[in-house]
């Protein structure tokens, strides 16, 4: 199969999308709309064949206080470190164990690198639905924060290195 990633607009079917957390589909099918309005803007992952909707991840400016970082990535930065909230990243459940979350991480931070790169930031930020998302962020290079786990960050740099894009 092949994907495509594009802005959500008003065209887009969203009822049958599944990922297996109720929250994380409610978000898309009942807010997603609305909040693109507010600030935040929501990308799809398209089934090229059928044009469903296969996953989505969400972007918003933010602002992280020193203190929530790992100290390795607070240090050197003012007190207020402007960031790119990761809001939220879901996969249709029935395509869960493909690899296709890790190819939406990679497509989602290559947005947000472009992005910063433009408008700036240095960190950017998740906040894991539960342990098993706090995993799969861990594992590409994500830190926790020390007063809360399931909230990770990366440097934008460590972003673009992994990914081979420049940076800033």
């Amino acid at each position: 199969m092949s994907y495509r990633v594009e802005p959500l607009t008003d065209d887009h079917d969203l009822d049958r999308f599944a990922c297996g957390h109720p929250a994380l589909d409610t978000l898309l099918k009942q807010h997603a709309r609305r909040a693109t309005g507010q600030g935040t803007r929501t990308y799809l992952l398209i089934d090229a064949t059928t044009n469903a909707v296969a996953g989505y991840f969400a972007l918003a400016p933010h602002l992280v206080v020193r203190e929530e970082t790992p100290r390795s990535l607070g240090r050197g930065t003012p007190q207020r470190i402007p960031a790119i909230l990761l809001a939220k990243l879901a996969l249709n459940e029935c395509l869960h164990g493909q690899g296709l979350g890790g190819e939406l991480l990679v497509h989602a931070l290559t947005t947000i690198i472009i992005a910063a790169r433009s408008a700036g930031g240095r960190i950017v930020v998740v906040d894991a639905i539960d342990e098993s998302a706090a995993s799969f962020y861990q594992a590409p290079d994500f830190r926790p924060s020390p007063a809360d786990p399931h909230r990770l960050f990366m440097k934008l740099s460590t972003a673009a290195r992994a990914l081979r894009l420049p940076w800033p």
